[in-house]
């Protein structure tokens, strides 16, 4: 199996803490999820609205690694710390980014993330050829 590990170099190092940000293999990309949080570590900000800019970025500089953009995403999964208060902001950035056809579209509500302070992860599903 062909395995293409993708860590851009806008992203935060993720070697340290022992995962790739996507890999493509055999045909299929997986990403782990992306939060609010530039490549020197910063948090975008406190609220919901500057965390998912910041994610969909990240998501954006892993697709172009891979010749891809947001339009050629198919699924997005985001994870939302209290999505019954933040749900709002959130989809204001969502729609911002993705226009009609929408892609396929799952919110989770969590208690939460891997650090209490980030709002929202994101992943995506893009088809690739090899």
């Amino acid at each position: 199996m062909v395995r293409r590990h993708i860590n851009p170099e806008s992203a935060p190092d993720s070697s340290e803490y022992g995962y790739s940000h996507a890999i493509v293999a055999d045909g299929t990309f997986y990403i782990s999820g992306q939060v609010g949080m530039d490549g020197d570590r910063n948090l975008a900000g406190d609220d919901i609205t500057a965390q998912t800019r910041q994610a969909f970025a990240n998501v954006e500089a892993i697709l172009a690694e891979i010749d891809r953009d947001m339009s050629d995403v198919v699924k997005v999964k985001a994870h939302i710390v209290d999505p019954h208060e933040r749900f709002p902001d959130y989809d204001e950035v969502y729609q911002s980014v993705f226009s009609a056809p929408y892609p396929c579209h799952t919110v989770l509500g969590v208690e939460q993330l891997a650090g209490p302070e980030y709002l929202v992860e994101i992943e995506v599903d893009v088809p690739v050829e090899e």
